[in-house]
């Protein structure tokens, strides 16, 4: 799995967006940074809609992506299994942790038989678009993601619960990772012992 941030905003646009809300100087007037007050103090959420990330992850499966895609508020472009093929998308399975040996061969011999019946499928006439049918859930697939970072917020209250799946919280862990280092004033330690539950 690799996950790597695209873009995002600069943090101090978050504090200086919610100025106007309270008639205080801008940092170009000589005024401070209020990011970590109005986030952490104040609970003023609706201050992080000033700023967006985007996130590109890559090597997850299918599976996984259905869960991302459910996140309320953000926005997604993933790669299609419609007009991508194995072999031009380089598909592989994605192996869940926690399988003994025997049930990663039986996995692995499944992932093998459904791409030789997709291939077959292709090589009969039948369309992408309906061979991927037999593709198992765990195929892996690509996609970008953006939002403002109060849907981040939220990805994060949901995703990095000890209560979801490994994969979507192993995303989640990453992308937190990236966030944190972007946004350090939002995305703290306190902040991830929250989400994850430990506070």
């Amino acid at each position: 799995m690799k996950v790597k941030l695209l873009m995002s905003t600069p943090e101090k646009l978050i504090g200086e967006m919610s100025k106007i809300c309270y008639n205080t100087k801008t940092l170009e007037a000589g005024g401070k940074d209020i990011t970590h007050t109005l986030v952490h103090g104040h609970g003023h959420l609706a201050a992080l809609r000033f700023a967006y990330a985007t996130i590109h992850v890559e090597g997850i499966s299918v599976a996984c992506q259905n869960q991302i895609v459910r996140s309320k508020h953000l926005d997604f472009m993933v790669e299609s299994k419609r007009y991508v093929g194995a072999s031009k998308g380089g598909f592989t399975f994605v192996v869940p942790k926690g399988l003994n040996k025997q049930q990663e061969l039986l996995m692995l011999n499944h992932w093998e038989d459904s791409i030789e019946t997709y291939t077959a499928l292709l090589a009969s006439g039948v369309k992408k678009e309906n061979a991927r049918a037999v593709l198992p859930a765990n195929t892996s697939t690509k996609m970008n993601i953006t939002g403002n970072l109060q849907a981040w917020n939220d990805f994060f209250k949901l995703r990095l619960n000890m209560h979801a799946q490994a994969e979507i919280r192993e995303v989640a862990e990453k992308v937190f990772t990236l966030l944190a280092e972007a946004f350090p004033q939002v995305f703290t330690q306190d902040a991830y012992k929250k989400f994850k539950g430990i506070l």
